[in-house]
């Protein structure tokens, strides 16, 4: 058994980008982007006050939507830690909440059944030792500091206290979502990785740990899983010309921090399509929620939550433990595949029968999952110009995201 096998039978998990910049509300990169006199963002830890957080809701809710592990922001590029720090004061327990909102969550979606994984950001934009072209002063007055030695380890040696802290004090922790290794660092061990791997490893040896710590992945060690970022590949992930374990990861509206004005919540269909388009090259889905200052989702979150779970009654069976397909799909359609089961999901409506390759004499019963109806093999008519390995069907009723279950001989 591999320690990946969790983790490529969940295939949907739900990413928590959640912290100081919930108050501004206009998302995880407005300290970089957005005007702040010195010292003002980071007095807002003295408004933070999420009253509302309710992490035993929020579990009961993912669950619901067929997500099957959680990912929580500890700390963001703004160097505000989540968690109750032994290493700063610019944490989550100093502030008017006092309480350790990671500590609560871990526990919250344990008791779902839930797998707990941590993200956490090697840039520190306020700590001396950390520079980079795509940090505030950069940005905003396109000047760079040059970290001294002594500051440069010093911020090491916070990333790795810190990381070695949400090792040792959490239970065990399932997956590691270090972020990120920027392009301007591309041909430098900035972080040290293998002291941070291998302290890792040491305190979790079952974790599984992202690719961010290197920029290009041809010429370093392996990683335990590959994010390839807001996007449905074309084909199942490869890197030194082997296969490998991946996750995307994508956002419900335009951020991943909570923005207070952004409504372009996409569609449940946009988001079941990538999930299965995920799942039908190997791959996992880890879908984003920003919530908000007082510690609740979004709205329109929330509705896309019941809609997903709504999805995941009728057609879950097509996502958990699947994976491609050998077989071609037809059009306007994505597969996924289980043993001798394909799942056959809709893009588009279909403008009537449906021509399925490959798989003439191959099927033994077509289902639709939502209504539990037989869908009907067409081998009377309209088969003369098709090939010879197609399969007419008539499926009724079909709408976009519905998904058929086709059981083979």
């Amino acid at each position: 058994m591999l320690k990946s096998d969790w983790f490529t039978n969940a295939r949907f998990g739900l990413f928590l980008h959640w912290g100081l910049y919930a108050i501004p509300a206009k998302g995880e990169w407005t300290y970089a982007k957005d005007k702040w006199l010195p010292g003002e963002y980071e007095c807002l830890i003295h408004q933070f006050n999420p009253v509302d957080y309710d992490p035993a809701e929020w579990a009961r809710m993912a669950k619901a939507a067929g997500m099957r592990y959680v990912v929580l922001t500890t700390r963001h590029h703004d160097g505000f830690c989540m968690f109750d720090s032994h290493y700063t004061d610019y944490k989550i327990t100093n502030t008017p909440y006092a309480k350790d909102v990671t500590r609560m969550l871990v526990e919250a979606f344990r008791a779902a059944g839930l797998k707990v994984g941590f993200y956490h950001s090697l840039p520190d934009w306020t700590h001396p030792g950390y520079a980079d072209r795509e940090s505030p002063e950069f940005i905003q007055r396109g000047e760079l500091h040059t970290p001294t030695p002594e500051q440069h380890r010093d911020y090491l040696n916070l990333l790795y206290n810190h990381v070695e802290q949400l090792m040792t004090e959490y239970g065990k922790i399932d997956l590691l979502f270090f972020d990120y290794c920027s392009q301007y660092k591309a041909g430098e061990d900035y972080f040290e990785r293998d002291r941070l791997l291998e302290m890792v490893y040491r305190h979790q040896p079952e974790i599984m740990v992202d690719d961010r710590l290197a920029y290009y992945k041809d010429n370093v060690r392996d990683f335990d899983y590959y994010t390839p970022e807001i996007c449905v590949p074309n084909q199942p992930q490869m890197v030194k010309n082997k296969p490998v374990v991946w996750e995307t990861c994508a956002t419900m509206n335009d951020h991943w921090g909570y923005f207070r004005t952004d409504f372009n919540y996409k569609p449940v269909e946009s988001l079941t399509a990538g999930l299965i388009g995920c799942v039908s090259q190997n791959g996992n889905l880890l879908l984003n929620i920003g919530p908000d200052e007082c510690g609740c989702f979004p709205k329109p979150a929330v509705t896309r939550l019941k809609e997903l779970a709504d999805w995941f009654l009728d057609n879950g069976e097509a996502v958990a433990g699947c994976g491609k397909s050998k077989f071609q799909a037809p059009f306007g359609c994505c597969y996924t595949q289980k043993g001798k089961v394909i799942y056959c999901y809709f893009l588009i409506q279909p403008i009537g029968d449906v021509i399925l390759p490959q798989l003439k004499g191959k099927i033994e019963t077509i289902t639709l999952l939502r209504t539990h109806e037989a869908v009907e093999m067409i081998n009377n008519w309209g088969f003369e110009l098709l090939n010879a390995d197609e399969q007419r069907i008539r499926p009724e009723n079909v709408r976009v995201g519905d998904v058929l279950k086709i059981t083979l001989k």
